[in-house]
């Protein structure tokens, strides 16, 4: 046997805990066949091994997005994009903007203005109308859990005071003193209300924007994504477009789903039966179905998270989707079908339910399934050892671990308790990031969510306060472990991935410097050189 490629003269982190550095790492096809020392390398090579020399960069396994939605993102992304530090000004004149440049378009849509910026009450239809008043406009918050839409779109869904709505006082539309809606809409099932009836979405542009995110994820370092779901609309790209760009090579990582998204109850006998099939049907170590997702609560941002106490702002409270005897059913189902869980849970009632199914699971018996809770935002004291106790997966997006003072007029000191995963990991806890993507843009640079974790702070912004408790930074690597062995193990695929170890896939990442010897403020900055995904070069700088 002779190697294809050599890797020599790097800091080569392997995130193996029995053997975390390495001096080279030899690749055969799509797999590593050896890491350890240069002579023990250089005995499997030959005048065809091509010898990569990094020069004194860092090589880490590929990083691994455990929390995405690209399919979705695909669809979200044709339209206006805003920026979540922008005024409800700004916003406005961007939407403006667009709408100028694109009078050709019989709908627009958009994503991305921040929920915070206005009160419980949400934005106006009249805001938009003023923009656009005779064509359909729908532009999704930053968490895609509440949607602003003008009267247009109202009208064309058939969308009137006296539609009922989908889950009151969680899936709901607000109104005003005479019932009417006022074009702010929470959470998905009044989001599907709109789109099950108006098209929104050019599919000729679906696949361009899904291989540009792809291209983007390689640039990032990204081998692996992890998508955490969609609504219906998408689920012809889904099963179609990607497998198809994975076959030509145009989507550059490997592809780990659910398909549909539970987000109502009755939405379990579409779902369940079709996970059925879809585990059997779509099982490659490039595209795998292979997980029930769940969206139990909303979010803090649009005071949708179910929490134990009310709200600061308004005294209102939610409840979750699921009480703990119906999800702690619904897991154990599932992990009796074969598949894992995931579940979105933000607010400590939600995690609750969580952690009360994974122990109905672990209770019967059903101990390899792999259970996560998405987020992990606020977590009740006394639960914050059930990670570990129940072996629940916590994932989370840590470029949203920064010091936020509009979110304590919200939810009050409770903010200042929020992203307690250091605890968690020494609870035996694995966290797992993910950026929520297109939630989150610049979450999807995993080097920033490194930096972040650590420094509980906005990067760049040192002026901005850093998040309490600051006994919850974590260290360079907990962060690394998080995009690797922990997001594989999330995948099932941790005996094939989220390691630079022999017999696993050649899923690698080169930096232009070793992150563990920069300033924690610096992380950001530093270069991706080169990302290999199955032994082939798919970026380079």
């Amino acid at each position: 046997m002779s190697a294809d490629k050599l890797f020599i003269n790097g800091k080569i982190y392997t995130v193996n805990k029995d053997q975390e550095w390495a001096q080279a790492v030899a690749v055969e096809g799509n797999r590593i066949v050896y890491v350890g020392d240069r002579d023990g390398a250089e005995a499997l090579c030959d005048e065809n091994t091509k010898i990569c020399d990094l020069e004194g960069k860092m090589m880490l396994p590929g990083f691994i997005d455990g929390h995405c939605h690209p399919v979705m993102a695909a669809h979200y992304l044709c339209g206006v994009y805003l920026q979540i530090e922008w005024s409800p000004e700004e916003c406005l004149a961007e939407i403006q903007r667009f709408v100028k440049e694109h009078p050709e378009s019989d709908t627009y849509f958009g994503i991305g203005y921040a929920e915070w910026m206005f009160d419980e009450t949400g934005p106006k239809k009249e805001l938009l109308d003023a923009i656009c008043p005779d064509k359909p406009m729908m532009i999704l918050g930053s968490s895609a859990h509440e949607a602003w839409v003008n009267t247009k779109a109202l009208e064309l869904a058939g969308i009137t005071r006296d539609t009922p709505d989908p889950i009151p006082g969680f899936h709901y539309f607000h109104r005003d003193g005479e019932g009417n809606p006022t074009g702010h809409l929470l959470e998905m099932a009044t989001q599907n209300m709109i789109m099950e009836n108006i098209n929104f979405f050019d599919a000729d542009k679906i696949e361009e924007v899904l291989a540009a995110a792809s291209d983007g994820y390689a640039a990032m370092g990204v081998t692996s994504t992890c998508d955490m779901g969609a609504p219906e609309f998408v689920m012809r790209a889904y099963f179609e477009t990607v497998p198809e760009m994975i076959e030509k090579g145009s989507y550059k990582q490997r592809f780990v789903g659910c398909g549909r998204m539970v987000s109502e109850k009755s939405d379990v006998e579409i779902v369940m039966p079709r996970l059925r099939r879809y585990k059997e049907t779509y099982d490659t170590d490039q595209f795998r179905i292979n997980f029930l997702k769940i969206i139990n609560d909303g979010t803090l941002e649009t005071r949708s998270a179910a929490l134990s106490q009310p709200y600061d702002e308004d005294g209102s409270m939610v409840k979750p989707l699921f009480t703990r005897e119906e999800i702690a059913q619904l897991g154990v189902e599932a992990a009796k079908e074969g598949l894992n869980i995931n579940v979105h849970g933000i607010g400590d009632e939600a995690i609750s339910g969580t952690l009360a199914m994974a122990k109905a699971v672990r209770e019967a018996g059903y101990e390899d399934c792999r259970i996560t809770n998405s987020h992990c935002d606020y977590v009740k004291d006394e639960e914050l050892e059930l990670f570990g106790k129940y072996n629940v997966i916590a994932n989370t997006t840590c470029v949203w671990h920064y010091g936020n003072p509009d979110m304590e007029k919200v939810i009050g000191d409770r903010q200042n308790h929020t992203f307690r995963i250091k605890t968690m990991i020494k609870g035996g806890c694995r966290m797992g990031q993910g950026s929520d993507f297109p939630v989150d843009e610049f979450g999807r640079e995993p080097l920033k969510g490194i930096e972040m974790g650590c420094t509980r702070q906005l990067f760049n912004h040192p002026e901005l306060p850093v998040l309490k408790p600051y006994e919850e930074k974590l260290s360079v690597k907990d962060g690394i472990e998080s995009y690797t062995i922990n997001n594989a193990y999330q995948m099932h695929m941790d005996d094939r991935l989220g390691s630079i170890e022999a017999g696993k896939y050649a899923d690698l990442v080169i930096l232009e410097k070793n992150i563990f010897d920069v300033p924690l403020s610096e992380i950001h900055k530093v270069k991706v050189c080169e990302t290999i995904m199955d032994g082939k070069t798919v970026y380079k700088s």
